[in-house]
């Protein structure tokens, strides 16, 4: 099995919320979470032949107790809880406890393969495991349009619950799209391509990031105020 550092280098990865992928996984997620941007939340219980829940314009309550983000560490367990706001009912959290045989991710994946996501049979059902797949967020990378989240947690009795977490664009569409157009044109025509697909892959820093989208309302804003 893969070793759980490779969560800080794989910008699309599926990992086994476990107690050695944790500390990994709550840093991508913290590092999801860092640009202020808005959210929609998508909800469901994979064995219900319904559509999901859909909750949008949903932000980090920086608020709430420890800024929104909630994380316990101890010996035995290893939690993190985010709160948005508004509403009680929309934020997610991520865990593993050595009591539910979640301590070394390549066990959990054994357990993983080994059971069913949805089965007739209870025996067969995969049962007290979160599945984590991530897009975004690595160290140091700034905001993506693809950036994603989705858990699927399968509690005591083998019912998954599944989280997807999207993020909006920034301030506004416009924007946004004018700040991708100057910092892919910066450099000249022979560096359009490579500048825009490190924008579109959030391989740009913050800072450039905020110095781009800084300039990009300036000149929306002047083009604004021309004379009509």
């Amino acid at each position: 099995m893969a070793d759980p550092a490779r969560i800080l280098t794989q910008r699309d990865c599926t990992a086994m919320a476990a107690l050695d992928t944790m500390p990994h996984l709550a840093t991508r997620v913290r590092n999801l979470l860092a640009h202020g941007r808005r959210m929609t939340v998508t909800r469901r219980y994979t064995y219900v032949d319904s559509p999901p829940e859909v909750t949008a314009g949903l932000t980090l309550d920086v608020s709430a107790r420890s800024g929104g983000i909630r994380e316990s560490v101890s010996g035995d367990g290893h939690h993190l809880g985010v709160t948005l706001r508004p509403g009680l009912m929309s934020g997610f959290s991520i865990s593993a406890y050595v009591s539910d045989r979640n301590a070394v991710e390549a066990e959990v994946w054994k357990r993983f393969h080994a059971a069913e996501s949805i089965s007739g049979d209870p025996f067969k059902r995969r049962r007290d495991m979160t599945l984590v797949d991530i897009t975004g967020g690595l160290p140091g990378d700034g905001p993506a349009r693809d950036d994603k989240l989705v858990i699927r947690e399968w509690n005591s009795d083998g019912v998954c619950d599944e989280r997807v977490v999207v993020f909006d664009a920034g301030p506004s569409e416009g924007e946004y799209r004018a700040a991708r157009w100057l910092y892919g044109n910066a450099l000249g025509p022979a560096h359009v391509g490579d500048r825009l697909e490190a924008w579109d892959r959030g391989r740009v820093s913050d800072a450039d990031t905020e110095l781009w989208a800084g300039r990009a309302a300036e000149l929306m804003a002047e083009v604004a105020a021309e004379p009509r």
